[in-house]
């Protein structure tokens, strides 16, 4: 037990100083630059690449608990396409940009997008691959409707772009600060809940008979999950595959921690990989600007591929 611990320390520190000095290196300028792209531009940027990490890898996560899928994801099942949904309906009618009408509208469709794909896959014998299928037709339902505001309206035309590929850059310190603060608030109510999803995740029968409302902590965490992945759309567009690859690669390498502890490694690393990212994007095509949706879907449609045959081959 005290060698598993200090593995597990040991994999932390070890963790922390990669994610420290790479952090250090997006955030380095050189001398000759002037300040204000310090502070305008790569401090916005990083942050900007800290909310998505954060929110993507932690709804991924209580997603895959809470369904018992390890193939669940918010932009497989449609909660992120029906974000941006929303995101170019606000703007085409007005809303205010991060207003509370604004992430209202973002937060009801993203809800609304994870039951229904989640509601489907319940009333099916197969309830994995249900899930997986709904999400994927709600997906080109949402596309579909994104696609005649995008023939009819100019401006979004403009936000379908940014959106679907995504972006770090442009976002103001006021958006940054309004992110923060709603994951803050979630992170917390996922600390008070860790118990019973643990619980839940492990025998849905044994937390009926422990106590637990198992219906309205499905529909919590559900909002929870929404509510995170809208921020992230919110603020970077859609990053695709996060919420899938991150949480398998922390229970990987933290098998043994305990789930809270699970919890905050995994939003480190859905952070730490966004920034792998961006930094690759910056040094291998500079001077031009990858959107950094491209690269997660290529990882992330490898990392999809190999986890359904990985589990064809353990059914067989």
């Amino acid at each position: 037990m005290k060698k598993n611990k200090n593995l597990i320390f040991y994999k932390i520190f070890f963790s922390a100083l990669l994610f420290f000095l790479f952090s250090y290196f997006s955030l380095t300028i050189p001398s000759d630059y002037d300040k204000d792209i310090l502070i305008n531009l790569r401090i916005p940027r990083f942050l900007t690449l800290i909310i998505t990490g954060f929110s993507l890898s932690t709804a991924g996560m209580i997603l895959q608990l809470l369904t018992k899928n390890p193939l669940a994801d918010p932009f497989i099942i449609g909660t992120s396409g029906s974000s941006m949904l929303a995101i170019i309906i606000s703007n085409i009618i007005g809303l205010k940009f991060y207003g509370f009408e604004y992430f209202f509208l973002i937060l009801f469709f993203s809800v609304s997008a994870t039951l229904i794909s989640y509601r489907i896959s319940v009333l099916s014998s197969s309830q994995n691959t249900s899930l997986l299928l709904s999400g994927i037709a709600l997906n080109s339902f949402v596309l579909s409707i994104i696609v005649l505001f995008v023939i009819f309206s100019r401006d979004a035309t403009v936000n379908f772009f940014h959106l679907s590929f995504g972006s770090f850059g442009y976002n103001e310190y006021r958006i940054i600060g309004y992110s923060f603060f709603i994951i803050s608030i979630l992170f917390i109510i996922i600390s008070f809940l860790i118990e019973h999803i643990k619980i839940m995740a492990f025998d849905e029968e044994k937390a009926e008979t422990l106590g637990v409302n198992t219906k309205r902590l499905k529909l919590v965490v559900f909002i929870i999950a929404a509510a995170l992945t809208s921020v992230s759309v919110s603020v970077s567009g859609i990053i695709g595959f996060i919420g899938l690859m991150i949480p398998h690669i922390t229970r990987k390498l933290f098998s043994n921690a305990d789930l809270k502890i699970l919890f905050l490694i995994n939003a480190v690393y859905g952070a730490f990989f966004l920034l792998i990212s961006d930094l690759a994007v910056k040094s291998l095509f500079y001077p031009t600007e990858l959107p950094p949706g491209v690269i997660s879907s290529i990882a992330g449609s490898v990392f999809f591929i190999w986890l359904v045959l990985k589990r064809e081959k353990r059914n067989e």
